[in-house]
């Protein structure tokens, strides 16, 4: 390697030890100073000021997660083609593309639709 070459890879790996010292300070600092006082109060579950609603370890249903996913996935198909259609500019293969993008994208819809990931049940 030239000295350039040499001079950036130690640049880098100075800066990523500059940025692992900098959170092992904070870490270090943050157990030395802050206060540690526990009492039952403190070591209750918080729930906005309110006394607990329920036995806090139970179990949380994922149906929302799933629908949120595919709405991700489907939101960014829409973002990706409305940025890529404008710069299509009459290609066929542009065109080709973007339909097999396209129709990989419905599969995935047709299989989620078919699994029952689309269906909201209780």
């Amino acid at each position: 390697m030239d000295s350039s070459a040499t001079q950036s890879v130690l640049f880098v790996a100075g800066l990523i030890t500059a940025g692992v010292g900098f959170i092992a300070i904070v870490f270090a600092l943050n157990a030395l100073l802050s206060p540690r006082n526990p009492t039952p109060e403190k070591e209750e579950p918080f729930e906005c000021g309110m006394p607990q609603a329920g036995a806090p370890n139970v179990a949380v249903r994922l149906r929302f997660a799933t629908v949120a996913m595919l709405f991700v996935l489907f939101d960014a198909e829409a973002i990706l083609l409305f940025a890529v259609v404008p710069a299509l500019h009459g290609s066929w293969i542009a065109v080709a593309e973007v339909g097999a993008f396209t129709a990989f994208l419905t599969l995935g819809l047709v299989y989620a639709w078919r699994k029952g990931a689309l269906q909201w049940r209780w």
